[in-house]
């Protein structure tokens, strides 16, 4: 007969298993590449361009500047921005094109038909025709979201070309400082799609 002492033994072991699985499934499967994005960081509602109210102010040829420590700009312009008396954080941005120079000296453009702008963090999100290009190289994606803290720009529905490739993925991290590019599938399953050309 099985004593109370076997059974509690028996039972330990097997919560012991389980959370041991838990933890390999959730910590070594997981896409260690990747940079969390909470959906706090942007606001739930984005403004209208067109406001029936008179609630929003209008400004032509605008330019946002952000200087790290070590003096390298990140400069924003856009043909008009929006600002609305309740949401005085969000500037909407028309037309938009952002540059900065990497430690090699090389300069990195982002342009967009629209974005979103946050003053207090400076964080920039691009939508509509998102274009990156540096030296011959140039990045196409659905939205691109940039992080002023972090210096780096996280994109999606990616696709990279040079000279010599073209990779598509679902996902991609650029450093605007160092340029370091990293492009990766949201399923741990799938591959990045590439191609290089013959000569």
């Amino acid at each position: 007969m099985i004593s109370n002492k076997s059974i509690r033994a028996n039972l330990f072991l097997v919560l012991i298993l389980l959370l041991g699985i838990i933890f390999y499934s959730y910590y070594i499967f997981k896409n260690q590449g990747s940079i969390k994005i909470k959906d706090t960081q942007y606001p739930n509602q984005s403004l209208n361009f067109v406001d029936p109210d008179g609630g929003i102010t209008k400004f032509t040829d605008v330019e946002y500047r952000t200087t790290s420590e070590k003096n390298r700009d990140y400069i924003t312009k856009g043909s008009e921005a929006y600002i609305a008396k309740d949401s005085p954080n969000l500037i909407l941005l028309k037309n938009v094109h952002s540059h900065t120079i990497l430690n090699d000296g090389s300069k990195l453009n982002i342009k967009s038909d629209k974005a979103e702008y946050l003053k207090n963090s400076k964080n920039i999100k691009y939508y509509q025709n998102v274009i990156i290009t540096n030296k011959e190289s140039e990045i196409t994606a659905q939205n691109a979201n940039f992080f002023s803290d972090k210096k780096m720009i996280i994109l999606e529905d990616v696709i990279y070309k040079d000279q010599k490739n073209l990779l598509k993925g679902d996902r991609a991290e650029l450093n605007t400082i160092t340029n370091d590019l990293k492009i990766y599938m949201k399923d741990k399953k799938e591959k990045v799609h590439g191609q290089r050309k013959q000569k």
